[in-house]
């Protein structure tokens, strides 16, 4: 099944029909018959509550927070259904508490919060258990872990995280900073009934100033991984530089409970500049590690990807693919004016082709052991316009600008060898917001979805030509879903009917379910619909 990355080679197969009319041109597209999209009844912000997010979902239910003046709600919906809405009163002796998380942990949903108390002069943090039938309460603030925390404007924090087959939590506990010390942390790991596992306190093996963070999971067996970055300094980063070589590392340190100390897992791509990194671990079967490289440092540039499978247990490389982007993969959705620019310009430098601004999306398991690598060309900057007031001064407006472009997906085999990459063309460039841009995934059997706002006029695009940027208020705006097959062959079609076409999507808030149905947020005039999406 393996497939070149050359998109010169996908052709469109879709036929361009027009019908002519006075005003603007009406693409004659009909809604694709890859997906059954099946809407709720229309809400109101008023009547309904303002969307928020979604914050757990199982099967075919999603767990959602729900906002309506002051108050804030958890609503369950099954499928477009809402079941039920329940204040989410978070607070002790009507005192407000801080929520750190709401989870769903083993059958139940949990809600994490803290309080700091001003005569134990502590920071403590509680749960509460709830039924996920009617959001029965279970246990009300039972409390689980204190930070001693002498002020109140330096009482330390909370961190609250759930393993992927919810049996685990992880408490991480970051203490009050004292001046001149590192800051301290603690690690308590529950099981799901909420006894204490183990407790230890956690440190970096490396200077606090040369590493970073970049990640933290928690595995099902009660360890805890950080995937960070390693800096070189002084004389070490001064040699690396001139020898034209990464200045850091990717490690990942694993925590059992055993040691203060973690394994420390160097994780490295041969004559390669790692750009983006991230770790999947799923309810079994290895860690996956996935992410994108380049052939120089110092920006975001990247030039290929790379997949690494670990053993769950001992968390060592066992398997490792790389795969580079060729030029005709990079210039595929440029115009060649736009081409031979790019090409020259690599060739002046001497330098091989890369692609500019991409950050990792996600890397998606599937059921046959393989897995997708999802990146998208992401960046924003902010411009500023003086104008004159009436009283001879000046005032000074900063418009923020977001730009989502190309998706990168990268099919990677059963096997953990990277088999394809494809480079799905998008523009999306909005100000002052960006929750309309974006995509939503989904991977069914051997097929990858991908929904995005999106104008018809993009529909027939193919290689070389010239992609038409999304308005929010264009007259041609387009909910578009993109599949890719097995063979790396991608389609382009409405997600909606015509009678649709105005509803325009918050890809972020669009979410996979376990059924492998998707649950989707469509926003339409003044009213908004939740819906559900079954792919064939």
């Amino acid at each position: 099944m393996t497939k070149p990355t050359n998109m010169k080679s996908i052709a469109a197969t879709c036929t361009l029909a027009l019908i002519l009319c006075t005003g603007p041109t009406v693409w004659a597209q009909k809604k694709t018959d890859k997906a059954t999209v099946k809407w709720g009844p229309e809400m109101t912000v008023k009547e309904n509550g303002m969307f928020d997010r979604i914050v757990a979902s199982r099967e075919n239910s999603s767990f959602m927070i729900m906002s309506r003046k002051k108050e804030r709600f958890l609503q369950r919906v099954d499928g477009t259904k809402v079941m039920w809405q329940k204040p989410l009163n978070v607070e002790m002796n009507k005192k407000p508490m801080l929520m750190e998380n709401l989870a769903l942990v083993g059958n139940d949903i949990l809600v994490f919060a803290s309080i700091y108390d001003k005569k134990a002069n502590e920071n403590q943090l509680y749960y509460s258990r709830y039924g996920t039938d009617q959001f029965k309460p279970l246990k009300v603030n039972e409390k689980m872990a204190v930070i001693p925390a002498p002020k109140s404007i330096n009482t330390g924090s909370f961190e609250v995280r759930v393993s992927p087959g919810g049996n685990r939590v992880l408490v991480h506990q970051y203490l009050p900073v004292e001046k001149g010390e590192l800051r301290k942390t603690l690690m308590e790991m529950y099981d799901g009934d909420m006894n204490l596992l183990w407790s230890q306190a956690m440190e970096l093996p490396y200077n606090g100033n040369e590493f970073f963070v970049e990640s933290q999971r928690v595995d099902d067996d009660g360890s805890v991984m950080l995937l960070g970055i390693k800096h070189a300094g002084g004389t070490e980063k001064r040699e690396l530089k001139k020898a034209g070589l990464a200045t850091y590392e990717y490690h990942l340190l694993v925590y059992d409970g055993q040691s203060p100390m973690p394994e420390d897992h160097l994780i490295s791509v041969s004559d390669k500049f790692l750009k983006d990194m991230t770790v999947s671990l799923g309810k079994d079967g290895d860690v996956l590690c996935a992410g994108l490289y380049g052939n120089k440092g110092g920006d975001r540039a990247i030039g290929g990807a790379f997949y690494l499978r670990l053993d769950r247990k001992s968390k060592k490389v066992v398997h490792e693919s790389y795969r580079a982007f060729p030029s005709d993969f990079i210039t595929s959705y440029m115009t060649e004016k736009q081409a031979a620019k790019a090409e020259k310009k690599a060739e002046r430098k001497n330098e091989e082709m890369e692609m500019a601004n991409y950050l990792l999306r996600d890397l998606v398991r599937r059921d046959d052991g393989g897995a997708v690598l999802l990146a998208e060309q992401y960046y924003s900057y902010v411009t500023y316009t003086t104008t004159s007031t009436g009283n001879g001064g000046t005032a000074t407006t900063s418009t923020y600008h977001y730009v989502h472009n190309d998706i990168i997906v990268v099919n990677i085999s059963p096997a953990g060898d990277i088999e394809w990459a494809v480079l799905v063309p998008k523009r999306q460039h909005s100000i002052n917001t960006f929750i309309y841009n974006s995509f939503a995934s989904a991977v069914k059997d051997d097929r990858i979805y991908l929904l995005f706002n999106d104008t018809g006029d993009n529909l027939f695009v193919k290689p070389g030509d010239k992609v038409k940027q999304f308005e929010l208020t264009g007259k041609d705006a387009l909910a578009v879903l993109v599949t890719v097959d097995a063979a790396g062959e991608v389609s382009r079609e409405a997600l909606f009917s015509p009678e649709r076409r105005d509803v325009i999507l918050r890809p972020a808030d669009c979410e996979q379910l376990m059924d492998q149905s998707m649950f989707i947020y469509g926003s339409r005039k003044s009213d908004y619909r939740f819906g559900k999406i079954d792919f064939r």
